[in-house]
C-alpha cells in the first residue's frame, strides 16, 4: 500500500523548518507590512530551492495547506453548530422573557426584590411606524446607497475598443489561485 498523503506528523517535519522562519519575520515588529510580506516572500522561495526537490517541497506544501483548508471547514462546521445551539437558547430566553413579562403585566407586579434576582418593568421607547412604503417619503428622510454593477462595467469596458470610458478600467494584473487535489488512498 503507497501512502500519496502524508499525515500531519510527516507534513510537521518537513514544514516545521519553514513555519520557524515565518514566525519569526511575522513577529518583527520593526517591519513594515510592505517588507514583511517581500521578506516572507523571499524565505518561502529560498526554503524551496534549498536541500530537497522543489517539486517534492511543493507537494507538500500543498498537502498541508489541504490539511489546513480541511481543518478550517471542520472549525467552519463546528462554529455553525455552536451558532445553531447559541440561537435555540437566544430564542428560549427571549421566549420566556416575554412569558414573565405578560405575566407581570397580568399580575399587576412591575417590581420583584428576589433573593438571587431583582425583577422590574420598564416601558421601551415608542417606535416610528411608517404610513408608506420607504420609497414615497420625502428625500430627505431617505438614507440613499450606490452600488456599482461590476459586471455590467467589466463588459462595457471590454467591448469599448476607443477606449472612451475614462471613468474605469480593467485591472492590469494577473492573479492565480492555488488548486489543490488530494488522491485517494488506495
Amino acid at each position: 500500500m503507497t501512502q500519496n498523503n502524508p499525515r500531519l506528523w510527516q507534513l510537521a517535519e518537513i514544514i516545521s523548518e519553514l513555519e520557524t522562519v515565518i514566525a519569526a519575520i511575522c513577529e518583527d515588529e520593526t517591519l513594515t507590512d510592505l517588507k514583511r510580506e517581500a521578506q516572507l516572500e523571499k524565505a518561502f522561495t529560498q526554503w524551496l530551492e534549498a536541500g530537497d526537490s522543489f517539486k517534492y517541497k511543493a507537494e507538500r506544501v500543498a498537502a498541508y495547506i489541504h490539511h489546513q483548508e480541511t481543518l478550517a471547514e471542520a472549525r467552519k462546521a463546528e462554529a455553525k453548530r455552536i451558532r445553531t445551539l447559541a440561537e435555540q437558547t437566544e430564542n428560549q430566553v427571549n421566549r420566556l422573557r416575554r412569558y414573565l413579562t405578560n405575566e407581570m403585566l397580568r399580575t399587576g407586579q412591575t417590581r420583584i426584590d428576589g433573593v438571587t434576582v431583582k425583577v422590574g418593568l420598564r416601558r421601551k421607547p415608542t417606535r416610528v411606524m411608517l404610513n408608506v412604503p420607504p420609497e414615497e417619503l420625502p428625500p430627505e428622510y431617505v438614507l440613499v446607497e450606490y452600488t456599482p454593477k461590476l459586471t455590467k462595467i467589466k463588459e462595457l469596458l471590454k467591448s469599448d475598443d476607443r477606449k472612451a470610458i475614462d471613468w474605469a478600467f480593467l485591472s492590469e494584473s494577473h492573479e492565480y489561485s492555488l488548486i489543490i487535489r488530494t488522491h485517494k488512498q488506495q
